[in-house]
């Protein structure tokens, strides 16, 4: 069953919605949808596919929000790899995004490009959360320099690391089970400068590995989240 985010409590859909129920999918009266706003997924039948799509109520069903949040932190990287990195991390349940500058990054967002970027990222996410059937659409800040993570208030901060001092990722969350809130941080694809990895965990961040193969940048947070959701989950 196909699902949408409404814009509003009156259940109305994005244009693109509209266009995609009737004319990509091609449904018919008497199909039926998923729409969900606030947390709440609502049971729909289509009443009306001629000229504007329309639909009634058929059932509903409110969702509890996951009351353990793991936000990423992740360098800017190559458009399609960053595509990537925005639909699976959505799919096994990223809260929020933070894209970040770091020295090694390949790509470069300047602030004339970064609104219409952010655009572009939110539609990948809502269009992620809806073909995985999540109930809410993870946000997206604006890019933001490595020194401002370390203002960010977490239970856990965890910085993904290939240094030799890094501390087992399993071993982390077996001794901080309780928390509630994790910021995971993920370098660029030539990994953070030493510096840039010294500032952080000088300001509470534990360095952690995630085995011994040498994973992607758009890998690594897809691998880390579902470590993080499958510790948690027991």
């Amino acid at each position: 069953m196909q699902q949408y985010f409404a814009k509003n409590e009156h259940l109305e859909l994005e244009d693109g919605d509209y266009h995609h129920i009737k004319n990509v999918m091609r449904m018919k009266v008497g199909d039926t949808i998923k729409v969900v706003y606030n947390n709440t997924v609502n049971i729909c039948k289509l009443t009306d596919v001629s000229n504007n799509v329309k639909f009634s109520i058929m059932s509903k069903e409110k969702n509890e929000n996951n009351k353990l949040i793991i936000d990423v932190a992740f360098a800017l990287i190559k458009e399609q790899k960053l595509n990537y990195l925005l639909q699976k991390t959505t799919e096994v349940g990223v809260s929020n995004l933070i894209p970040i500058n770091t020295k090694r990054c390949v790509v470069k967002l300047d602030k004339t490009k970064e609104e219409s970027k952010l655009k572009r990222w939110k539609k990948i996410l809502k269009e992620a959360s809806e073909q995985s059937n999540r109930v809410d659409v993870p946000n997206i800040l604006g890019v933001k320099n490595i020194n401002e993570l370390t203002n960010l208030d977490y239970d856990l901060k965890l910085l993904c690391s290939l240094n030799k001092n890094t501390k087992n990722i399993k071993k982390v969350l077996e001794k901080n089970n309780k928390c509630a809130k994790i910021l995971l941080v993920i370098g660029p694809e030539g990994g953070f400068e030493k510096e840039e990895e010294d500032y952080l965990l000088n300001n509470d961040f534990t360095s952690i590995s995630l085995g011994k193969n040498v994973l992607r940048a758009e890998t690594a947070p897809v691998v880390a989240l579902s470590m993080i959701k499958y510790e948690f989950m027991r």
